[in-house]
């Protein structure tokens, strides 16, 4: 099955536990997800927070997006 979306950009937290990804759809809107990892669990990553339904008309403003949402994002560089 075909996946709707692509990973445009993929951002960690300096200790790799938490990630905040800018997806893009196929009909070219944007949205965010926030996961999270223990690295002594080896289930993978959690979902946190999805934006969808909310969806972006660029990648820029799915990423302000997601620094409005996400505390540690707020101060990394994009």
């Amino acid at each position: 099955m075909a996946k709707n979306y692509r990973v445009t950009q993929s951002y960690d937290n300096p200790e790799k536990n938490y990630c905040v990804d800018i997806i893009e759809l196929t009909n070219g809107d944007f949205r965010f997800q926030h996961w999270r990892r223990e690295p002594e669990d080896l289930s993978g990553w959690f979902l946190m927070l999805d934006s969808q339904p909310i969806t972006f008309m660029s990648e820029e403003a799915a990423i302000a997006a997601a620094k409005q949402s996400v505390v540690w994002f707020q101060d990394q560089q994009t």
